[in-house]
This record gives C-alpha cells, structure tokens and sequence, in this order.
C-alpha cells in the first residue's frame, strides 16, 4: 500500500499539472466514461459535514475504482488545523489487488483551484487582469496561483470578515508570489472593479448581490458546495449564464442555485452548461455578459489527481 501525505501531494504537484489533471477529469465526465453517484453527506454537527464520494472511471490511463471521504470543519477555534480532513483511495493501484491512500484535504484544495483555473481559462476575458478574491483561507491562496496562472493578473483586491487574516493573506501574497494585494472592507467594494471574482467562503447568507457585480465579470463560486450554505444571491442568475462542473451535483449541493430554480431564474435539469463539454470546442465570449461557473467538487477530479499522485510517486522512487 502506498501513502502520500498533504506535504507529498504539494511537492509531488505543480499548478500547471494540475491544471491539465482537472481538464482530463473534466473531458471524463463530459464523456459519460464513469459510474458516478452523488455525493453522500452526513450532518453530524452543527458546524461540520461528513462526505462520501465514489466514482468508476470506466477506460482509459485512469480506469478503475476510487472514493474520497472528507470531514470538513466550519468556524473551527484552531485554524492551525485543516478545514479537510480525509483520504482518497484508490483500489487497483500500484497494481491489481492492491489501494493506495492520498490525503484528501490536500488533493481537494489543489483541484478546487485548479478546476476553477479550467473555467476561468475558457469563459473569462482573455486579457482580464483584475480579480477579487472573497475570502482569506486555503481556497483563497490556491486560487490565488491558479488564476494567475491562466490569466495576466495586475491587480487583485480582497475581503475577509477576519482584519487578521486578511493581513496573513496579503503577506503571503507578497512573500510567496511578489503579488500586492489590497484589501477591502465590503464585499461590494473589493468586486467593484473586478473582471474576475472568486468567492472561497463557507457562508451561510448571500455575500454577494446582483447590484455588486460589474458589468460582464466572471465569477467563480467555489465556497459555498453544500445545502444551507451560499455565497450568491439567486437573483445573480437570472442576469447570467450559468456553467457547472456538474448540472445535477449542482442541484444537490448549492442552496442559492435551488433558490434560483424555485423563482423561476433557472430551469432544472439543465441549469447550466456543464464546463467539460466545452474543453474541446472554441467558446466566444459574449460582451458585456456576466457568466458565473458554479462548482461543487467531483469525485472524478480527486481520483484522476490521485490516481497520477501514486504513479508519479513510485516513478521518482525508482528513479
């Protein structure tokens, strides 16, 4: 049996790698290639979750088996202490017969990130260089490096409830990617003037309203990925387009999209447009046009990265 841990996954990782890991995961899923049902939730606190998520990849250099469970912590007193906590495994791997184990808070933060790094680089202005970031923790940075590294990023603005760790973000900004961050102290202001904007919170109310957003922006909402939770007003769908890593864990998960569908803003089943099905075909973006892409996470994405993880893994042992 083979182990990586979350220090081995962030050595082992590049953001570019992972990058090109989500797009494959994401061409798997538009393909219909795998066996995957949605993800289990199990509320045992009032300020955690617990999360099961199977998949089969049914061909290819990923096939096989694979499942995640994470607990996931909200409002926890000891930030030093991860918000994930959990393991993938991964059954046939090294080879058959055999599982291997892969930290899952670290692979869910590198392919949150950069599954949102694949959106942004098909749906945003290909010259935006302005994004705001709401939000200060683990999500925050690693959008942070994804965004910038599929788009030219000159000025980033930030907001977080907390004034300290607002302050730890900017200086780990600076420090790790020489990139000056100002903060903000509304929401609305730190989106303002935005092209791009990513929400990495686990709010509980709407943070940001239809009113806030700039004309044509891209949002990514990556924060809110479980019932009772939302970042966004549903009135921010009835004036965009909507794009999902999945229409139905969409539909399971956020708060704010069912909202939408309730008032009429969007038609279920088909919300959104799935981002996978775009991957290979060239997308024009419409001007003057909000578009949001709403993610919840996919078991696919985990079990691709983890898959690639144990096989890079044993290749630097032998080498």
């Amino acid at each position: 049996m083979i182990y990586i841990n979350s220090d081995q996954v962030h050595s082992l990782l590049t953001v570019e790698e992972t990058i090109r890991l989500s797009e494959a995961a994401y061409l798997i899923q538009s393909s219909d290639s795998l066996v995957q049902p949605l993800r289990n939730i199990v509320n045992g606190e009032s300020n955690g979750i617990m999360g099961t998520m199977p998949v089969f990849i049914k061909e290819g250099k990923y096939k096989g088996f694979g499942v995640k469970s994470v607990s996931v912590k909200f409002n926890r007193e000891n930030h030093s202490k991860p918000s994930h906590m959990g393991a993938i495994l991964v059954y046939d791997e090294p080879e058959e017969s055999s599982f291997s184990i892969v930290d899952a808070g670290a692979v869910t933060e590198v392919r949150t990130a950069a599954a949102t790094a694949v959106a942004t680089d098909i749906l945003a202005d290909p010259k935006a260089s302005k994004l705001a970031i709401i939000g200060t923790g683990v999500q925050a940075r690693a959008h942070l490096k994804s965004i910038a590294s599929v788009r030219p990023i000159k000025s980033v603005w930030v907001w977080g409830r907390s004034k300290s760790k607002v302050i730890d973000f900017m200086e780990w900004a600076k420090n790790t990617m020489n990139i000056d961050v100002s903060p903000k102290e509304t929401p609305s202001l730190a989106v303002q003037n935005a092209e791009i904007i990513c929400t990495t919170t686990s709010s509980n109310e709407a943070i940001l309203q239809n009113s806030d957003l700039p004309e044509g922006v891209h949002v990514n909402a990556i924060g809110a990925s479980a019932l009772g939770f939302r970042e966004l007003d549903e009135k921010i769908y009835k004036d965009s387009l909507l794009f999902t890593d999945c229409n139905k864990a969409v539909l399971a998960a956020s708060s704010s999209v069912n909202d939408a569908v309730k008032k009429g803003y969007l038609v279920s089943p088909n919300i959104g447009t799935e981002i996978g099905s775009l991957i290979s075909k060239k997308w024009v973006r419409p001007k003057k046009v909000t578009t949001v892409f709403k993610s919840v996470g996919l078991a696919v994405q985990d079990v691709v990265i983890a898959r690639y993880l144990i096989r890079k893994y044993l290749k630097i042992l032998s080498s």
